[in-house]
């Protein structure tokens, strides 16, 4: 099944390939927090092998995570509506991520500012390229919204 973000992390894969920050893994999926509402996300892994990322900093790699939340909770503690981008460490080989942190790009952002903001973390300095959104951004927050209206349908029924 294709997913609204698809092409999006797609595009984002595909920019840090580029950038020399070949992903070893990444998947997009739409999915539940506590049963009771669905989001879209995605989680594209680097690792020390294939991303040149340094293995002293990163023994285990790092992930990104990007989702789009419908907002439906976010009274009770669960994100706002929208996109955002956060990164963690990875803490083992089966997974299991450290703290969340917010990834200088927004949620929107062009795949190649999303590397960009990927390149700054791992270097340790700061985001030198002003912020830019992807050429598709409209397409993708129209398609994402489409989905959380239809996901808050299927809940009232």
């Amino acid at each position: 099944m294709t997913l609204p973000h698809d092409p999006y992390i797609t595009a984002v894969t595909n920019a840090l390939t580029a950038a020399g920050l070949e992903p070893a893994d990444g998947w997009t999926s739409d999915a539940e927090t506590r049963g009771v509402y669905c989001y879209l996300n995605a989680v594209i892994t680097l690792d020390p092998d294939t991303s040149g990322i340094d293995p002293k900093r990163w023994p285990h790699g790092l992930i990104l995570i990007w989702e789009w939340h419908t907002g439906t909770e976010a009274a009770d503690g669960e994100p706002e509506r929208g996109p955002s981008w956060e990164c963690a460490r990875l803490v083992d080989s089966h997974g299991q991520c450290g703290e969340r942190e917010a990834l200088t790009a927004v949620g929107y952002a062009s795949p190649t500012y999303v590397a960009e903001s990927v390149r700054t973390l791992i270097e340790r300095r700061n985001q030198s390229t002003p912020a830019e959104l992807w050429e598709r951004a409209k397409e993708l927050d129209a398609a994402c919204e489409a989905w959380g209206a239809a996901e808050i349908r299927k809940a009232g029924e």
